[in-house]
């Protein structure tokens, strides 16, 4: 729920009014009869985190829980250590507690494109295999990363190859690039259900934002010179991109990416 607060810090607001959480979960347990049991605390609170595992006993833990902007990191030093410290050390909480009690638990985690930034070849999932010197490995690809916010992520990813290979965990990182969208057939069933629009320079996604401002007839705001071709993905397909991940989990000891 952090998103509220560093809203009202910066003077942002989503387009669609969000709901207090708990009355989400109640609308959702009306109209579908389902519950969603709710842990309200900071994953880089090691007690809290493992208390909640505990009473949850995950078969598959979604890791959504960083900052995922990078105009954020980049706004001043404060903002750039409150991304990393929350993102790197939260994701290192979570790897020891599936180390320490759910080491068949399978980790999905949320990485992003921005983690290799634009290379001048093909971007591989995740591993690349190279011939230098007449010898040949497959190493995990190279990362340039443009942002504090997406070094993070790069911590992540490293962190998460080393628990894999030194405690036989299992991972899946999606990277995944730019996401628009809104409505999940889930989200769409009612108005307290709805997702963020955020439209802002800061959480604004690229598309969402252009949207908005191509509806008021404001100039789009384009980042630097505006001759990088990236893939857009509707949030439908991130969506099903970590359903897929959860029925089909990786083998104990590999991060798959």
């Amino acid at each position: 729920l952090v998103r509220r607060h560093w809203d009202q810090q910066l003077g942002n607001e989503t387009l669609t009014p969000i709901a207090p959480i708990q009355q989400r979960i109640q609308r959702w347990r009306d109209l579908t009869g389902k519950s969603i049991d709710l842990f309200m605390g900071d994953i880089n609170n090691y007690s809290f985190l493992i208390n909640s595992l505990r009473e949850f006993q995950p078969d598959s833990i979604v890791h959504f829980g960083e900052q995922r902007s990078a105009p954020f990191s980049m706004i001043d030093r404060e903002h750039a250590v409150l991304t990393q410290s929350n993102n790197v050390m939260g994701n290192l909480n979570i790897l020891y507690a599936m180390r320490e009690e759910f080491p068949d638990a399978h980790l999905v985690k949320l990485g992003t494109m921005g983690e290799y930034g634009t290379p001048n070849i093909d971007i591989e999932e995740g591993y690349i295999t190279i011939e230098h010197n007449g010898r040949k490995d497959t190493v995990p690809y190279p990362k340039q990363p443009g942002s504090f916010y997406h070094l993070s992520k790069v911590h992540d990813s490293h962190n998460i190859h080393f628990a894999c290979k030194i405690w036989g965990l299992r991972a899946t990182d999606l990277n995944q690039g730019v996401v628009y969208g809104v409505l999940t057939e889930e989200t769409g069933m009612d108005e307290l259900l709805i997702n963020r629009l955020d439209y802002d320079g800061i959480f604004g996604t690229a598309l969402n934002r252009f949207c908005i401002q191509a509806a008021i007839n404001h100039p789009l705001t384009v980042y630097g010179k505006g001759g990088q071709t990236r893939a857009f993905l509707d949030i439908r397909d991130t969506v099903r991109c970590v359903e897929l991940a959860i029925a089909n989990p990786a083998e104990p000891g590999h991060f798959r990416v």
